[in-house]
């Protein structure tokens, strides 16, 4: 085929075109071209060019490796330059296209052209344009803005600083009040519900805050550089769950975001803590004072009863019967305490009264006595044969008979005193005891009772009117309080002494009154012999131990106290004040639950500081202009991008892994496009040679992004030159 003529014969075959179009020549429009890929780029030298009517396939060289041709039939229009005539002064080499293949300078320049079908974007959607400014701060979740963890942490320490003062106040004032039965009713789910609240919303605000740090943790290792897909793009800890999951961060070296899950796992605490914080208790709680009568006043009451011996027969029946049955004192009464009898409040069935009284302390003064033994072989006159015994102690003695016709004998009396003791109603006393079995054997205890008055403070159970604690405050005086009916007791006729309980004074008894004093003076031995027999040791080893002693002394003491409670009071009213101390149902702060709920507060808010400190060092590299963890978030930042490429088709988990293996990833800090390592731009991303600085520094924004950030798009591209070696050249 004839090659077609040129368009333009005053031409030389070189035109000049705008930069999207290839030179060619008119036989090259007409088939002759050399096969030539549509991309393909060739190397072009200078020559000169005829200036005749028409030109030949010898006169064109080959396309130059640089310069695209045009497809055939392409339809790609393209501007000629106008004709000029040759007067113009302008001959060739001086068209614009003929300068490029000028033989000076020595390098021929070359090119590659964007395809004419490739759209091109506007300048302004460049993601590298002049427009980007490095300083702007991009995304932060909610939980990681100051303003919201600061308040948060400053609630935990005050919180827990709150619960120890509410502790110490819990304590102090024996809890708070509450009504009966909150403890199972409505009030209970008041008083228990709030705290919980509280400490739901707490663990939810520090959740929270780790889901968020857990899914930044991709894109803050991405920014470091250098991330292996293990720890960037194939990571999710959001659906590992918290027990376990701080496990896989600390063997990532992720270690705030272990420290986050662990501070998640002890905030679990809260809730069962906050509801164990408030019980309610039975409280031993002291109630306001309150005023009532006294019934009674030291003084000696010759009533009836004293006179006809009542008040002394029914005293020694209760102190033979509490031997027996186990009874407890009687009220007003406690050991050897009896005090006045007085009110007690209204309304209160279950506590204490605390008051400040007068008693009469009875002493007993039994003392342990010698006995020597006689037997007695011929019978006397008022006994037979038996044996004859003999016990005496401090100047007084008794001497008494015994009958071999029982088997125990027992019985109380008056021993003679040669050193002045009183004798009749005030005198001593002698319990003796004797037995056969298994041998012979004699016990005799003297008793010298007395009598002493004090101030005590009592403590008197409320249901029981039982006295449960005595304590002496002064000895009782004419000054002190109820002492106006005291002159007969402290003065004549009784001048502080106390009746034995035996002896009496009689003016013509009936037989009555006799039986009542025989029935007294064997009451009471025969309460003491009672007693031994039920003691541990048995009869026989009371004797073999001399626990006589003690017994009497019990049965006596009791004996005493009862018949002080009816003779040396007289009926008698008067003002007092009395504490009154009951069980009331109160709401308690426990010191366990408020001990370890403080501690997992300052526990929390402590790491928690730690950790929002570290990573927002961590993070100072990172702009999000979005939130990250939707599809169009993800798509983003990784569209349009080798990442994204190599991605391309790739469903199944195990394709995606094995396609990111052994790659390694950064995110431009300026673009946010995840780059992969051998991309253009990875090595100018941000590099982990830099390190992490100072947090305090980070905070006081001294670390800002390298200065290479912000001149690296406004920095012109490189012009490239061409090689003076001939060969094939590299393409740039």
């Amino acid at each position: 085929m004839s090659p077609v003529p040129s368009p333009t014969t005053a031409r030389p075959p070189y035109e000049a075109f705008d930069s999207n179009t290839t030179v060619v020549s008119g036989d090259e429009q007409g088939g002759n071209l050399d096969s030539v890929a549509p991309s393909a780029t060739r190397h072009a030298q200078s020559t000169t060019v005829a200036h005749g009517p028409s030109s030949s396939r010898s006169n064109i060289l080959p396309l130059p490796k640089g310069a695209m041709a045009l497809p055939l039939g392409s339809t790609s229009v393209y501007h000629r330059e106008p004709s000029r005539t040759p007067d113009a002064g302008d001959t060739p080499p001086g068209t614009p296209s003929q300068r490029l293949l000028e033989p000076e300078p020595p390098h021929v320049q070359f090119a590659s052209y964007r395809n004419s079908t490739e759209k091109i974007p506007p300048p302004q959607d460049s993601p590298r344009g002049d427009d980007i400014n490095i300083d702007e701060k991009g995304w932060v979740p909610w939980p990681l803005r100051p303003y919201f963890w600061v308040p948060f942490v400053l609630i935990l320490v005050l919180g827990a600083i709150g619960l120890e003062v509410g502790l110490h106040f819990s304590n102090k004032n024996h809890g708070w009040p509450t009504s009966r039965g909150s403890e199972t009713g409505f009030l209970h789910y008041v008083y228990t519900l709030p705290p919980v609240i509280v400490a739901a919303v707490l663990v939810a605000m520090w959740t929270w805050t780790d889901i968020e740090i857990k899914k930044m943790q991709p894109y803050v290792d991405l920014v470091h550089g250098d991330s292996p897909p293990h720890r960037s793009l194939l990571l999710d800890y959001t659906r590992t769950n918290n027990f376990v999951v701080w496990t896989n961060a600390a063997r990532n070296k992720h270690y705030l975001v272990a420290l986050a899950s662990l501070m998640v796992v002890l905030s679990l605490a809260f809730q069962p803590l906050a509801a164990a914080l408030l019980v309610v208790k039975d409280t031993w709680w002291r109630a306001p004072d309150v005023t009532l009568n006294n019934l009674g006043a030291l003084g000696l009451n010759q009533d009836l009863q004293f006179n006809d011996l009542t008040s002394f027969v029914t005293a020694a029946g209760y102190a033979s019967a509490s031997v027996l049955y186990r009874l407890q004192d009687p009220p007003f009464v406690s050991g050897q305490y009896t005090v006045a009898p007085f009110e007690f409040p209204n309304g209160v069935s279950n506590g204490t009264v605390v008051v400040n009284t007068t008693a009469v302390k009875s002493n007993t003064g039994c003392i342990p006595a010698d006995v020597t033994m006689e037997r007695r072989t011929e019978s006397t006159p008022e006994i037979g044969p038996g044996w004859t015994n003999t016990a005496s102690v401090a100047g007084c003695s008794l001497v008494w008979l015994v009958a071999n016709t029982t088997t125990t004998l027992f019985g109380i009396d008056t021993p003679g005193c040669s050193n002045g003791e009183q004798q009749g109603p005030f005198s001593p006393l002698i319990f003796w005891f004797f037995t056969y079995k298994p041998t012979p054997a004699a016990s005799a205890t003297f008793c010298f009772p007395s009598l002493s008055f004090w101030e005590v403070q009592v403590q008197v159970d409320i249901a029981t009117q039982s006295m449960t604690k005595v304590t002496e405050l002064r000895p009782f005086s004419s000054s002190s309080n109820f002492s106006s009916l005291s002159a007969n007791i402290t003065g004549a006729p009784l001048n502080g002494r106390a009746y034995n309980g035996i002896e009496f004074n009689l003016t013509t008894p009936d037989q009555f009154v006799l039986s009542r004093q025989n029935a007294t003076r064997l009451q009471l031995p025969a309460a003491v012999f009672q007693a031994a027999v039920q003691s541990p040791e048995g009869l026989v080893g009371s004797f073999e131990a001399n626990r006589f002693v003690e017994l009497t002394n019990n049965v006596y003491t009791s004996y005493l106290a009862l018949v002080a409670r009816n003779v040396y009071f007289l009926p008698y009213t008067e003002a007092m004040t009395m504490q009154v101390r009951t069980w009331r149902k109160r709401v308690w702060l426990s010191s366990t639950a408020v001990h370890l709920l403080a501690a997992a507060m300052f526990l929390l808010a402590f790491f928690g500081t730690i950790v929002h400190l570290f990573h927002r060092a961590d993070r100072r590299r990172l702009r999000l202009h979005h939130l990250p963890g939707t599809i169009a978030s993800a798509v983003s930042i990784g569209a349009q991008t080798g990442m994204g490429e190599l991605l391309a088709g790739r469903q199944h988990q195990k394709d995606i892994t094995e396609a990111l293996q052994n790659k390694k990833f950064r995110i431009d800090p300026q673009t946010m496009k995840i780059i992969m390592e051998g991309e253009e731009g990875y090595e100018s991303a941000t590099s982990p040679t830099d390190g992490r600085k100072s947090i305090f520094a980070a905070l006081q924004g001294q670390n800002r992004l390298s200065k290479r950030f912000s001149t690296f798009s406004a920095k012109p591209p490189s012009v490239p030159t061409t090689p003076r070696t001939n060969g094939n050249l590299d393409r740039v």
